[in-house]
C-alpha cells in the first residue's frame, strides 16, 4: 500500500471514489451523492491543501487504486487556536479493517507537529463502532456527543467528538 500526499492530478479519482462511497447503503459520511463536488472544484481544493503549510490531504493506493483518503486541516490561523486541526477520513468498503485507516492516521499524526498542530479532533457517527475502535487504538479519546447532529433521510443521528493531544 502507498500512502502519499494528494495532488490536483488526483482530483478525478477522488471524485469517482467519493461518488462510489456515498452510494454505499448505511455509509457513515455526512455527504449525499448530489453534494460531491466536480473534478474542477476538487482540483481547486487539492491545490489549496498543497499550498497550505497547515493542511494535509493524503490518499491511500493499493495496486494503483484509490482505497482511502484523509484530510487534516488547522481550524484557524488565530494564535489562540492555531494548534488545533480537524481530521476527516474514509476507506473504501473492500479495504476496511485491513490497516488502511491505521496507516493514514499514523501518517497524519507524524506530519501534524511539523505544522504546529498539537491537538487533532474528529467527528464520527456514534453507530460507526469499527471507526471508533480504530480512533481509540490510535490514542483518540471521547470528548462528547452531538445529539441529532446528522440528518439521514428522516432520521437524526448522533455523532461523537474525539481528540488526541500530540506531544
Amino acid at each position: 500500500m502507498d500512502i502519499r500526499e494528494a495532488t490536483p492530478a488526483d482530483a478525478a479519482n477522488l471524485v469517482a471514489y467519493l461518488k462510489a462511497l456515498v452510494a454505499e447503503p448505511g455509509i457513515c459520511i455526512p455527504l449525499t451523492p448530489d453534494e460531491v463536488v466536480s473534478v474542477e472544484q476538487e482540483k481547486a481544493m487539492l491545490a489549496d491543501f498543497s499550498q497550505s503549510p497547515r493542511a494535509l490531504m493524503l490518499v491511500a493506493l493499493a495496486e494503483g487504486q484509490l482505497v482511502g483518503e484523509l484530510s487534516l486541516k488547522a481550524i484557524s490561523p488565530r494564535k489562540s487556536i492555531a494548534h488545533v486541526a480537524t481530521l476527516g477520513m474514509s476507506v473504501k468498503s473492500d479495504f476496511r479493517r485491513k490497516g488502511v485507516g491505521r496507516e493514514l492516521l499514523a501518517a497524519a499524526v507524524q506530519w501534524a507537529p511539523s505544522a504546529g498542530i498539537k491537538r487533532i479532533e474528529l467527528y464520527v457517527y456514534a453507530r460507526n463502532e469499527p471507526a471508533i475502535k480504530l480512533y481509540e487504538a490510535a490514542g483518540f479519546t471521547h470528548e462528547g456527543r452531538r445529539r441529532g447532529f446528522i440528518r439521514e433521510d428522516d432520521a437524526y443521528l448522533d455523532d461523537l467528538v474525539m481528540s488526541r493531544w500530540l506531544d
